[in-house]
């Protein structure tokens, strides 16, 4: 499996995947929201990778800015993140977490936010139990975790997260 950051060549294929692997109730808004994100400036810094399995798009995630507060605080959301459905359940998604993650800690990030399933995103070390409050209102308020890319970042650190600018949208939460 290769993993590198996207190039905008890629679009197609990144809609295409999100598409499929969220399905026809939520694959168009999910396909949509990975585009604009890629071209949303209050997303950046951004990053955005994929994995392709020989030449086939295996996988995406997207690690957008956010402030709290309305202060930078040297953290990101990671969302949305995709696995083909041929691939899924062969560590593609830990891979693309995996690297992302120490990618940031490279860049000097802090926190990652991440609302997904917990019994997924706590393998990848995210836990519930900060101080962020999303910008909406979730329906599982378990499912809004946090994980510190360095020892202590988390300690102190409270607020309510502002996300890119299309990501805002209460639609995604």
């Amino acid at each position: 499996m290769r993993l590198r950051e996207s190039v905008p060549a890629d679009a197609p294929s990144i809609a295409e995947l999100h598409r499929d692997a969220f399905g026809e109730a939520e694959g168009a808004t999910v396909a949509q929201l990975a585009l604009d994100l890629l071209k949303d400036p209050t997303a950046q810094p951004l990053l955005s990778l994929v994995a392709f399995q020989d030449d086939t798009l295996a996988g995406h995630v997207i690690f957008s800015h956010i402030t709290v507060d309305g202060n930078d605080i040297g953290a990101c959301i990671m969302a949305p993140l995709a696995v083909a459905e041929t691939q899924q359940k062969q560590g593609v998604g830990t891979r693309l977490i995996r690297h992302g993650l120490a990618v940031l800690r490279e860049r000097g990030l802090r926190i990652v936010l991440v609302l997904g399933d917990p019994a997924y995103y706590t393998r990848a070390g995210f836990a519930a139990g900060h101080e962020f409050a999303p910008p909406h209102e979730l329906a599982y308020p378990e499912a809004w975790m946090a994980l510190a890319l360095h020892d202590g970042a988390l300690a102190g650190v409270s607020g309510t997260v502002k996300c890119a600018d299309v990501l805002n949208s209460p639609e995604h939460w």
